[in-house]
């Protein structure tokens, strides 16, 4: 029998109380640096709520998302538009080759001075993406000790790191499912086979780094002849749907995550 993650305890999504809550932690006179994180599984609308709030307080994003660091991998990340980018801001996106590797280490270390230099400006940035283990390590205080092991600050003293709103946007699993399926057939209305075939054209291995993420290994695959083109759509969104179960599974260890019903 198939493992299911239950849904989690979330109050209605109201834009207006976020704006309330963010507006607060703007007030409050607090000894750590300031951070508002938006997370959630994939297709549930973090970067258009990160987009939103970043234009109401005039403030930056910093993307937590693993694919989105690939320069030219635009369609099959789901990146913001170059309009929306030019829009806000962002950071962590479009700044490694395909072959390069990214690590929740790598991550942490670029991702602190950032927020260290946003909040020197007295704005909050905001961290926005579904990958769970970099914004855990993030905000927990994530650090090697001397004997190579993981220390974390939230487990040792009950504390994030930073002064932080973090919300999860969630939604019942058949809509989420819907909007996954969705998000799909768009990615290829969108021209990810282009895409795809651009990348490869240029001279990126199949088997470079970025190139093994959902959505491009698959399409890979289609342009080999390996499967038809509803095969591929179907395989993508299948693993789409297990990636986001994997999310919402790791999210249930962040235990001070506040969920919202989109």
């Amino acid at each position: 029998m198939k493992s299911k993650v239950k849904n989690f305890d979330a109050t209605p999504f109201d834009l207006t109380n976020i704006f309330d809550s963010v507006q607060s932690l703007h007030l409050t006179n607090s000894p750590r640096e300031k951070l508002v994180v938006i997370l959630g599984a994939t297709s549930t609308g973090k970067s258009s709520l990160a987009l939103t709030l970043a234009e109401k307080f005039d403030t930056e994003i910093i993307s937590a998302d693993s694919m989105a660091v690939y320069k030219n991998f635009n369609v099959g990340t789901a990146k913001p538009s170059q309009a929306e980018l030019e829009r806000v801001p962002h950071h962590l996106i479009n700044i490694l080759d395909a072959e390069e590797k990214f690590s929740v280490g790598e991550f942490v270390r670029r991702a602190r001075p950032i927020i260290s230099e946003i909040n020197l400006r007295e704005k909050i940035p905001i961290v926005a993406g579904g990958t769970g283990l970099y914004i855990q390590a993030l905000v927990e205080g994530y650090e090697l000790s001397a004997g190579k092991s993981l220390i974390s600050h939230y487990k040792q003293t009950g504390e994030l790191t930073y002064d932080a709103l973090i919300y999860g946007l969630t939604s019942d699993r058949a809509e989420l499912y819907d909007r996954i399926n969705q998000r799909t057939e768009k990615m290829f209305a969108d021209g990810l086979i282009d895409e795809v075939k651009n990348l490869l054209a240029s001279g990126i291995s199949p088997n470079a780094q970025a190139m093994l993420g959902i959505g491009y290994k698959e399409t890979v695959e289609y342009l080999k002849g390996g499967a038809t083109l509803e095969e591929t759509i179907s395989k993508i969104a299948q693993a789409t749907r297990n990636f986001a179960k994997r999310q919402l599974t790791w999210y249930r260890r962040m235990k001070y995550i506040t969920w919202l019903k989109i």
